[in-house]
């Protein structure tokens, strides 16, 4: 998960790093004076001045970043909540004579209901058209302070005056860094939470986020409403330095600086984009005195510069080193002959599973029904997708559906795991009416699905993986507290070894094979406590020998976890030699079902793979 220092050989120089930080921000006002000591021509004020612009920098680039690093948001209107905050302070202040402390109290309160209000409006698009959604909320907001003399000022602004306590530039400057720090706090818990592990989730993949059970819109809309709350307290405290709140704080220009911040120092790392903070502050400032008009340009090549050469920003400097390090040693382990400790794990003698008597004695179970479809339908225009669908999956069954391509396989898997909304007809599930149903809805229910095309979350571990569908299926990820990596660890563990990956548990999950990350799907819909499991072709994309490993780990998984399969797949191979009941679908209708000895030898069926039947339809 994305973290304040990630596990690797570069721990020590981010800790270090992290360290020099922390000491850097106390010791700005010491510093000023001693500076200014030694160059009469310096001004400690000044200094000062740029430490708290720089620290009030950071809590918003943070705040920004627990949308783009950690749910993969890209928002154009977080300038918008960074001015409400600034415009709460001061027109509270100048209307109502409200104290300015006060005011910065109310601030996030202010800020978090704009921005739940703007969340709803700007959630029903995703993607793109979220980021060009959000733009138009800035701009809205902007127009409305502009415009407004009466209220805010319009292109005037609107003024404060401080405290007495606060108008030394060094108090203030504590004082700051204290409402920052508790705020960083805070939203550091909550990225440790399981609530933070949801947003990891949905930043790595929505699609598979919402498969195991989470509500992605209301998560989504959840970290924009607190990323505005912190926005709020950092337009607050701008206003403290710099006792004016101004329209072109709202201005869609404004929200390319939070983006700049957090790029140059990495979204990667908690405190990434505070470190981008302190060097932003300290570049406009350097560049500004001897190149005022020619910012811009220097700014964006230095940014772009990093970018390039440094991806994750500068806060992952010490993972470039540590990496550069291990590519010297790479070479040499390549070199010498060493078996994979993994493989006597995960190696499975197939051909004796195959010709278990076992195996090829196994009857259809005839217990209850577990799922039920009742003349599915679903129409796309004029194409029929899926027509009159009617099937039963048995509980404890290995149900396969075959058919050749574009027969509707797909599109009924989609329509059973809410990835499609129905025409007509009923999907009955362990007694439950899931005709329709959302999703993250289903999954709860006990379904869990391995897609077509693999979908896991490739940059969490092996074991994140696990953990993370445990919390959902377990409804954590609403706790914003506690710390998520620690909780199911050991079950997660357990599963991994289950499914032969357990050496491998600590390794991103995008890093194994193909195969490896099927056996990832398998051990996610287990770790959801799936009653019915669905393969969408398991396994497409495989050699002979994965699939060979892939079809025995799923056998043997559904038979000691006494597991419900259904499944499609275009390798009969591995259908005979899995299935136990077979239905065949045709032009998005059912053709016929069986046992598969009674499949194979179907004329049906062999007109269909032949495209015999097909031919017959056409001519008829």
């Amino acid at each position: 998960m994305t973290r304040l220092l990630p596990r690797s050989r570069g721990d020590r120089l981010r800790w270090g790093l992290v360290l020099v930080l922390f000491v850097f921000v106390a010791v700005i006002p010491p510093l000023a004076g001693l500076y200014e000591n030694l160059n009469p021509d310096a001004s400690a004020r000044f200094q000062i001045f740029l430490g708290t612009s720089a620290l009030v920098l950071a809590l918003w680039a943070i705040s920004y970043n627990l949308m783009l690093g950690y749910t993969g948001m890209v928002s154009f209107a977080h300038a918008a909540y960074y001015g409400v905050g600034a415009y709460t302070v001061a027109l509270l202040f100048k209307r109502y004579n409200v104290p300015v402390i006060v005011g910065l109290a109310a601030a996030p309160f202010v800020a978090a209901v704009v921005g739940l209000i703007t969340g709803l409006v700007a959630q029903r698009a995703v993607r793109l058209y979220f980021s060009l959604l959000t733009l138009a909320i800035s701009q809205l907001l902007f127009s409305l302070v502009y415009q407004s003399y009466d209220i805010t000022g319009g292109d005037n602004g609107a003024s404060i005056t401080l405290p007495d306590q606060l108008t030394d530039y060094t108090t203030l400057y504590y004082f700051t860094a204290v409402v920052v720090g508790v705020c960083l706090l805070l939203m550091f818990i909550l990225v440790r939470s399981p609530l933070g592990a949801a947003l990891l989730s949905i930043r790595e993949n929505r699609q598979r986020a919402s498969a195991i059970g989470i509500n992605v819109k209301v998560y989504e809309l959840a970290v924009y409403t607190i990323a505005s709350v912190f926005a709020g307290v950092a337009g607050g405290l701008f206003i403290f330095y710099q006792q004016q709140a101004y329209p072109e704080m709202l201005y869609w220009t404004a929200n390319a600086q939070p983006v700049v911040v957090s790029l140059m120092g990495g979204t990667n790392t908690f405190l990434g984009p505070a470190i981008g903070a302190f060097i932003y502050v300290v570049l406009e400032n350097a560049i500004s005195k001897h190149f005022p008009y020619q910012f811009d340009i220097i700014l964006g090549a230095i940014v772009l510069g990093v970018v390039l050469a440094v991806p994750g920003g500068v806060s992952d400097l010490p993972t470039v080193f540590a990496r550069l390090r291990e590519r010297f040693h790479r070479a040499e382990e390549a070199e010498a002959p060493v078996e994979s400790a993994g493989e006597a794990i995960r190696m499975f003698d197939v051909r004796k599973a195959l010709a278990s008597e076992a195996i090829q004695a196994e009857e259809v179970h005839s217990g209850k029904t577990l799922l039920s479809i009742e003349h599915l339908s679903k129409r796309f225009g004029g194409l029929r997708a899926v027509e009159d669908v009617s099937l039963e999956v048995k509980q404890g069954d290995r149900h396969a559906i075959i058919g050749p391509n574009g027969a509707g396989k797909s599109t009924l898997f989609n329509l059973l795991t809410g990835q499609l909304k129905p025409t007509s007809g009923k999907v009955i599930f362990d007694g439950r009416d899931i005709t329709g149903k959302p999703p993250h809805v289903i999954a709860r229910t006990g379904i869990g699905r391995a897609f077509q095309i693999t979908t896991i979350f490739p940059k969490l571990t092996v074991r994140q993986n696990l953990q993370y569908a445990m919390l959902a299926h377990g409804g954590y990820t609403v706790r914003p507290f506690g710390f998520a990596n620690r909780m199911f660890r050991a079950e997660a563990q357990e599963l991994a070894e289950a499914v032969g990956l357990g050496a491998w548990a600590d390794l991103p999950a995008g890093q194994l094979s193909h195969g490896d990350q099927r056996a990832i799907e398998i051990a996610i819909s287990l770790a959801l406590g799936s009653k019915l499991v669905l393969l969408d072709e398991p396994t497409a994309g495989m050699s002979s020998y994965e699939t060979d490993k892939a079809m025995e780990l799923v056998r043997r998984l559904a038979t000691e976890r006494h597991l419900t399969l259904l499944f499609c797949e275009h390798d009969m191979s591995v259908v005979f030699s899995t299935a136990r009941t077979v239905t065949v679908m045709h032009q998005g209708r059912v053709l016929t079902a069986g046992t598969p000895e009674q499949i194979r030898h179907n004329p049906d069926v062999q007109k269909v793979y032949l495209g015999e039947l097909e031919q017959e339809e056409l001519g008829a």
